[in-house]
């Protein structure tokens, strides 16, 4: 007797919302690096605001799928955390790479 295939799992890894995610957290981290650096009061080195920024971001995407999972109709997901976490860290290394390079024209 043959036996019915069996169901594909969800592959939820690629997905628009992935994408999504990653584009939202790319843009707060590059709106945390600039305040940061422009910061009147700046009292952290420079290098260090790359990894705070990072940091912060990340910290935020986790407390919005902790807080999604409180929400009747809405599902917290380490997916949807990762594309999180991935979109800072592209979005931190995008400004740093522009602060890298106007710094080398100013030379």
């Amino acid at each position: 007797m043959e036996q019915p295939p069996l169901p594909m799992p969800k592959f939820e890894w690629l997905s628009i919302d992935k994408l999504y995610h990653f584009i939202e957290y790319a843009i707060l981290s590059i709106l945390l690096a600039i305040a940061f650096l422009n910061a009147p009061a700046q009292r952290l080195p420079k290098k260090w605001i790359w990894v705070t920024v990072g940091i912060i971001s990340i910290l935020y995407g986790a407390s919005d799928e902790i807080h999604q999972a409180f929400v009747p109709g809405r599902f917290a997901t380490i997916a949807d955390w990762i594309a999180d976490v991935f979109g800072s860290v592209a979005g931190v290394y995008l400004v740093y790479l522009y602060c890298k390079k106007k710094k080398e024209h100013l030379l």
